[in-house]
């Protein structure tokens, strides 16, 4: 299996999981809340995000080649196959985004089929790798009338961008015909403080000899 060797990818927001300033302690309660589907007072924070999409749309070309009215948005599954009654973040920011008019369809055909690491408690030697992510999980048969011509992969955290790299592969297999975006709603600042939580990127991830290098 080739995978790919630069890969871009956009975010929206950005947090700093060992930041120690007040913004970044916020940056963590509403990544907290994105993965949860949760609320800050009376506001859900991914409906909230999803708006922040909508209106900015116009102002950055990298969110328009994501989203659209012909756009087909996949989400990206857990690391754990999925069960009843277990929330799929992923799956409610794609929702967030359609009811924005930001695609098309929410075509939900990614599985896992057996679990992987989660990525942001694993240690760094047992982090999943993109043939992990390839191995474990199946793109179902679409429907017959699915054939999109731009595909946007949903996640909502990205980290080094394995799952990404793993995945986008088995997304062209099953449509080899569509132009494949990749969107992680929010961007992890490994190291350091954050200087602003709402900071719309267009990065780069490197997946070279094995290791991953995201850019920014």
């Amino acid at each position: 299996m080739s995978f790919p060797s630069n890969l871009a990818f956009v975010s929206l927001l950005q947090y700093a999981p060992r930041g120690t300033t007040p913004l970044s302690q916020t940056s963590r309660t509403v990544t907290y809340k994105v993965k949860s589907d949760g609320f800050i007072g009376s506001t859900r924070v991914i409906a909230h995000a999803a708006r922040r999409v909508a209106e900015h749309l116009g102002a950055y070309a990298f969110l328009q080649e994501c989203f659209g009215p012909d756009v087909t948005l996949v989400p990206l599954p857990r690391s754990s196959p999925r069960r009843a009654g277990f929330l799929w973040p992923a799956e409610r920011i794609c929702a967030g985004l359609f009811a924005e008019g930001l695609g098309r369809e929410i075509l939900r055909c990614v599985a896992r089929t057996q679990p992987v690491p989660h990525a942001s408690s694993a240690a760094p030697g047992q982090r999943p790798n993109p043939p992990d992510h390839y191995a474990s999980i199946t793109v179902r048969a679409p429907r017959p009338r699915a054939h999109p011509n731009r595909i946007t992969l949903v996640d909502d955290v990205i980290t080094r961008g394995s799952s990404f790299v793993g995945m986008v592969p088995r997304i062209q297999e099953a449509f080899p015909n569509a132009i494949v975006r990749c969107f992680a709603l929010v961007r992890t600042i490994s190291t350091g403080d954050v200087d602003a939580i709402f900071a719309p990127t267009a990065g780069t991830i490197t997946h070279r000899d094995g290791l991953l290098m995201r850019q920014p």
